[in-house]
């Protein structure tokens, strides 16, 4: 019994790589607050092209993240003229005292068996006594159990006058019971300690991050002409100055919701035997809309923006023998931002509407009965197309 005790102390204490490195406190402080960047290096065991997985380099890299080290991933290429052993003393004698060498090592075992089982089933007659019973032969079912592995070993630059010495600061293997390689790799690194001096990530960055953050938008421009038909013939609108005023709100991150207006003053030239003028009529496209707004992440001061329209368009008839007129309006625009400072912007856009009018829809028709006792109606859509610039006003956090 002594012996046994004896031979298990001695695995502990002096079987070395048997089990996992774990640094001690002071080493682990020292850690967190020198290194900024992990170099690490991931293969698939035995692969001799040295590729890895992409759920474990993932995971890997997720991990650093988290941990507030910046990472860069390294490659080794068999082909080359430098052999593998050359090419890691090389990392590593290369490492500055900001930085540390990740080695990280990850395979997927299949491991197949068969499992059986006899089965008996019992007859049983209407009273619900058993009369006789009869032994099935047993089934065999072929079944697979993965494994999954990661053995990482950190390398750092020991503070010593030979600036080549380097140590292996933290190792350890460990494994999961199936193929969710991410998940291994995952726990093989929990034990290296997280910065105490956060490097500032690389994120895409949103001018807009909160529901305080309001923004105003005075644009005009030009819109583009367009047909529609209506009873008799047909109205051809003509192209004009437009202009209006947008407010939008940050719902979440790039996200935005606005109501705006926007008025075209134009001229309609109408062909048809009802219509009881001659020339052209004046009138005006007046939009209300709501809007959903998608503002990607901007690089420097310029942001790209993309949105969806939808609300109602009133065209009011300057003529006042005619009345004005209440259609369903919907589209969509795309544009681009240019911050001068956190509060002033200008905006480029284009924006295709369409005012959606029903089949036998009211155009033209007139309190004066004496004058025009009939009504002309409009039987298509009306697509109306414009280019604007803007001021942008930005307010909040």
């Amino acid at each position: 019994m002594r012996f046994c005790i004896f031979v298990f102390l001695s695995l502990v204490f002096f079987s070395g790589p048997v089990f996992s490195q774990s640094p001690d406190w002071d080493q682990r402080v020292a850690f967190a607050e020198k290194i900024k960047l992990i170099k690490f290096w991931a293969i698939i065991e035995g692969d001799s092209t040295y590729n890895c997985y992409a759920e474990a380099v993932s995971a890997i890299q997720d991990i650093l993240n988290k941990k507030g080290y910046e990472s860069e991933r390294l490659y080794y290429f068999p082909k080359g003229s430098q052999s593998l052993k050359s090419w890691k003393t090389t990392q590593l004698k290369s490492l500055s005292p900001h930085e540390a060498f990740l080695e990280i090592r990850v395979s997927i075992r299949a491991d197949s068996g068969i499992w059986s089982n006899a089965n008996t089933v019992m007859i049983q007659d209407a009273s619900g006594r058993v009369w006789s019973q009869q032994k099935l032969k047993a089934g065999e079912v072929n079944i697979v159990e993965y494994t999954s592995t990661a053995e990482a070993n950190l390398f750092i630059r020991k503070d010593l006058t030979d600036s080549n010495s380097i140590a292996l600061f933290y190792s350890r293997k460990t494994s999961v019971p199936n193929p969710g390689i991410g998940s291994a790799s995952t726990i093989s690194l929990k034990g290296i300690p997280s910065s105490h001096d956060p490097v500032a990530r690389k994120k895409q960055v949103y001018l807009n991050q909160g529901v305080t953050v309001f923004e105003f938008a005075f644009y005009g421009g030009y819109c583009a002409g367009g047909t529609v038909d209506i009873t008799g013939g047909k109205a051809a609108f003509s192209p004009g100055p437009d202009y209006g005023i947008e407010f939008s709100l940050n719902a979440y991150k790039g996200l935005n919701v606005a109501i705006g207006y926007k008025r075209e003053d134009t001229y309609a030239k109408i062909t048809a035997t009802r219509y009881p003028r001659e020339g052209e009529l004046g009138l005006s496209n007046n939009y209300i809309l709501i809007s959903l707004i998608y503002k990607f992440f901007h690089l420097k001061r310029l942001q790209p923006y993309v949105g969806f329209d939808f609300g109602s368009v009133n065209i009011v008839m300057k003529d006042k023998l005619f009345r004005d007129v209440w259609y369903f309006a919907i589209g969509g625009r795309a544009g681009l931002n240019f911050y001068v400072t956190k509060i002033l912007g200008f905006r480029a856009q284009t924006q295709l509407l369409y005012q959606v009018h029903s089949k036998d829809a009211p155009f033209l028709y007139s309190n004066d009965i004496a004058t025009m006792n009939y009504c002309i109606n409009s039987n298509s859509v009306l697509p109306q197309f414009d280019v604007t610039i803007g001021l942008l006003i930005r307010l909040g956090k």
